[in-house]
């Protein structure tokens, strides 16, 4: 009878595996729920979702199976239109009372109302979703049923567990949110490597318990040598052009890396829509090193995190004397890049959906391993970093 959550669970997008629901029929079996929907939500919650992101899917899973509650019209889809309305690139001029209203509909009627909107202004492809196609209709689908197909009558009691399901207090840790500049510090701090170094002079607090255990209870003080991080981290960022509606999240991952204080050496540097001869370290006043200069001064040892949405002309990537000072084409430039900084990741504010409408995202992606700047999309860049 509990089949029902795993499908809702799965048609949310939450990453259970059969292992995992085995595991909780075992619990089951042994009793662990106590015979009571309220230690079920707990139990079922703690086997099954394993990242904090998805608590909020399986309250919506858990309130479709014990309260009758439809599930969400494929909820990624609809989510991707809300977060483009309110993004820069959206062109329709919608004031906060109306975005506010479109948060209230469904996926159909957002789709309708917002083909109505875009029938209206002729021409309108600049900043376009992905989503909208020839006919006006989403490549997710519009039809709220549950795709489990499998009916789920309502139980009695459990009044707490459907209180807390219903709450829906976890709502604001998806992992698909833009950053902030903490949480882009949290996952930057992932990136650390710490190393032993200098004279044993610091006290191992857990190996001197160990040891005082084992001498029972005799202490036994341990030193160990001190950590220092050995990271050393380069930054460059796209900046102006089509990078301006982007301008925020950009300034949050730069003041994030530049406070962070555990880094052995940190530099940024920045250029406009491809990498050609030269990186400025200072747009204002136009300062700048020969970007040979760069690959030879700070590749092999460092780590490389490009920002940028790759959306260019593409004379600009594959032309030569795509600016007046260059006789390389950027992706000459880009491969050279690429080929001086074996731990590189680029990360694009664009969303991951539209990637492929652009030939230049495409060979930009073909160089440097891809992630969009999302919390999800930077955690993953740092481990391929590690």
């Amino acid at each position: 009878m509990f089949l029902s959550l795993y499908h809702a669970l799965r048609a949310l997008k939450v990453p259970v595996s059969l292992t995992e629901w085995l595991t909780l029929l075992d619990g089951l079996a042994k009793g662990l729920h106590n015979q009571s929907l309220d230690d079920f939500y707990y139990l079922s919650r703690s086997l099954l979702i394993k990242d904090v992101a998805y608590y909020d899917a399986f309250d919506q899973a858990f309130n479709h199976c014990f309260q009758n509650r439809t599930l969400p019209e494929n909820p990624a889809g609809r989510e991707r239109i809300l977060d483009w309305l309110q993004s820069p690139l959206a062109r329709l001029g919608l004031s906060a009372e109306e975005i506010a209203r479109l948060q209230t509909l469904t996926l159909s009627e957002l789709l309708r109302e917002l083909g109505e909107r875009l029938r209206e202004q002729e021409g309108m492809r600049e900043g376009e979703p992905a989503w909208v196609g020839a006919a006006g209709e989403s490549p997710f689908g519009i039809d709220g049923d549950d795709p489990s197909g499998i009916a789920f009558a309502a139980e009695s009691g459990g009044e707490r567990a459907a209180q807390q399901a219903s709450a829906r207090r976890y709502r604001n840790l998806r992992s698909d949110l833009t950053l902030g500049v903490r949480q882009i510090g949290v996952a930057l701090k992932r990136l650390r490597d710490l190393r032993d170094c200098g004279a044993e002079e610091v006290l191992d607090l857990s190996a001197t318990i160990d040891k005082t255990c084992v001498n029972a209870g005799e202490i036994d003080l341990v030193f160990s040598r001190q950590r220092e991080n050995n990271l050393r981290l380069v930054l460059a960022m796209d900046s102006g052009g089509s990078m301006d509606p982007f301008r925020n999240i950009s300034e949050r991952l730069f003041s994030a890396a530049n406070k962070l204080n555990y880094f052995k050496d940190f530099r940024a540097f920045y250029f406009h829509n491809c990498i050609y001869d030269k990186l400025y370290s200072n747009l204002e006043t136009d300062e700048s090193l020969p970007t040979p200069e760069v690959l030879r001064e700070y590749g092999k040892r460092y780590r490389l995190i490009l920002v940028g949405d790759a959306a260019m002309a593409s004379y600009e990537l594959l032309y030569r004397g795509a600016t007046p000072e260059s006789a390389v084409s950027g992706i000459d430039w880009l491969s050279q890049v690429a080929e001086a900084f074996p731990r590189r990741a680029w990360l694009n504010p664009l969303p991951e959906s539209s990637w492929d409408s652009y030939e230049t995202v495409r060979m930009v992606r073909g160089l440097f391993p891809m992630f969009p700047l999302t919390l999800e999309g930077l955690t993953r860049a740092v481990r391929r970093l590690l």
